[in-house]
């Protein structure tokens, strides 16, 4: 038997991608490798890069022979028309049409709601930038798998300008906040059902620390620190707080992090959730639906 696969989508153009890894973060589709083996240990991974001209599948792979399918996080725009945008909007059509279970993240979470007919622009509030606080659950949240096991209110890392202003047709809003009122939703497009949500259960405290690094001009710009020094102060406390997360709970305080954040099965649990109610029942309809052959050792009984 040959374990299940996940195809993550890794729709990071090469800049960005590369500007991560040299200051010390990490891929959001190496981010969701790590969750999946977290979750479910039983699955493996592959990944492909819809952004990059010479996107191709594993040899000898196909979009349908892959159990799930996660979009992550990009620094790219939805509405700009540009090819980097264009393929990954393409390739997500494809992933729909070919029946896949999708999850999508922020930037997934967008391309699957513009493919299926919603809409995406900047938020009138501007970004969301290190904890999304507050999010809760709607009345459909509530009583959906995506959130079984998930408190009522609860905080997400999130880094994101853009969100979802229209919802695809038949879509129903899970969890929303002050900042965006779309911070998950669910949907069905050809036949395909989509959870997606706006934050990242993926993003750890170290890849806040290492954002607020990369991003430090535009914080700036957007006033959403002071100073550089002030930025600085602020990585240090994250660094010690990803270091020491038991001891240094005067940091958790003081920055407003708690578990929600800093364990792990209630960060990831909406990725759990997924390949647990929407994996592996389609993994188990699959091998339903296949017809039984009788092996070759049984035939001359």
């Amino acid at each position: 038997m040959t374990a299940p696969r996940i195809l993550l989508v890794d729709g990071a153009p090469p800049g960005p991608r590369e500007n991560l890894i040299r200051i010390g973060g990490t891929p959001g589709w190496l981010l969701y490798e790590q969750a999946v083996a977290h979750v479910a240990p039983d699955f493996a991974c592959d990944r492909v890069q819809p952004a990059d001209p010479d996107c191709s599948l594993p040899a000898g792979a196909a979009l349908a022979d892959y159990d799930g399918a996660i979009m992550p996080g990009s620094a790219l725009h939805v509405y700009d028309d540009e090819p980097q945008v264009t393929r990954q909007l393409d390739f997500a059509r494809a992933l729909f049409e070919a029946g896949v279970p999708m999850f999508g993240a922020c930037w997934g979470t967008q391309v699957a709601c513009v493919v299926a007919g919603g809409a995406v622009a900047a938020s009138q509030w501007g970004r969301e930038i290190g904890i999304a606080r507050k999010i809760a659950l709607t009345a459909a949240g509530r009583g959906h798998p995506l959130y079984a096991g998930k408190a009522p209110v609860f905080d997400g890392i999130a880094f994101h300008l853009d969100e979802i202003t229209h919802l695809p047709p038949g879509g129903v809003v899970l969890s929303g906040n002050r900042h965006s009122a779309v911070q998950a939703l669910t949907f069905i497009h050809r036949g395909n059902v989509f959870w997606g949500v706006q934050y990242h259960p993926e993003f750890t405290v170290n890849q806040i620390a290492r954002l607020y690094d990369l991003l430090r001009e535009r914080m700036l710009s957007e006033n959403l620190f002071a100073t550089d020094a002030d930025i600085t102060a602020y990585i240090a406390k994250l660094d010690a707080l990803r270091l020491d997360p038991t001891g240094r709970r005067d940091l958790g305080w003081l920055l407003g992090i708690d578990d929600d954040i800093l364990d792990p099965d209630i960060r990831t649990r909406e990725l759990a959730n997924w390949i647990t109610h929407r994996v592996r029942p389609a993994m188990a309809a699959r091998r339903r639906s296949r017809p039984w052959v009788r092996p070759a050792a049984l035939a001359a009984d």
